[in-house]
């Protein structure tokens, strides 16, 4: 049998071959549970939940920020928001494209939602546990200024609601998308974890 040199070279290769026969357990994974609950005059109407997708600039730039020399920006720096088109979020998803007003996603606005004006509300975590961090203790909450139909929420870097610079992180198109009215509110909470498999 004729042998190959470029195989050659790694066949005794013993960490190439233990990251080979290793390579499942090697790997890091992030993964965004979405947990968005309806309140209307107070009372609980809807409760959905799934999974959602983290996009290739918002991987890299968590990895840059855990890996490599990406500072975190500030105190604050994932905030929470809202979109109406019926738009199914993709790895490719940037914030250019997508958020602000004229994004593909169609982010909501103040004329959408008017508690918190201006800013989306702040992604707040309480402290990590067991490779995994939840806002579930402050919940992103959106009172909502017009009937409109909301279609799934997101994790960016940037607090304005007209804001199409910096990382778009994450997104989920809900399962049932959200007719609301005037004063309803929507809970959305995250979950963010992490695995070694």
């Amino acid at each position: 049998m004729k042998r190959n040199p470029i195989v050659d070279q790694f066949r005794d290769d013993r960490d190439f071959a233990y990251a080979a026969r290793h390579l499942e357990e090697s790997d890091l994974a992030f993964h965004g549970h979405v947990i968005c609950d309806h309140y209307r005059d107070g009372k609980l109407i809807h409760t959905q939940e799934g999974s959602n997708i983290f996009t290739t600039v918002g991987r890299n730039y968590l990895l840059d920020i855990i890996f490599g020399t990406t500072s975190k920006a500030g105190s604050a720096i994932f905030y929470a928001g809202i979109f109406k088109l019926n738009v199914t979020p993709a790895a490719g998803d940037t914030a250019a494209t997508c958020l602000g007003a004229a994004g593909t996603y169609g982010e909501c606005q103040d004329a959408d939602y008017d508690l918190p004006l201006t800013d989306k509300p702040s992604y707040t975590i309480a402290a990590s546990a067991s490779a995994g961090c939840t806002n579930a203790a402050s919940p992103a909450q959106f009172t909502i200024a017009a009937p409109i139909t909301v279609y799934g929420a997101f994790l960016s870097t940037e607090k304005a609601k007209t804001a199409t610079t910096g990382y778009l992180m994450c997104a989920k198109k809900f399962t049932t998308s959200r007719a609301v009215i005037n004063d309803d509110v929507l809970s959305v909470s995250y979950v963010v974890t992490t695995t070694s498999s």
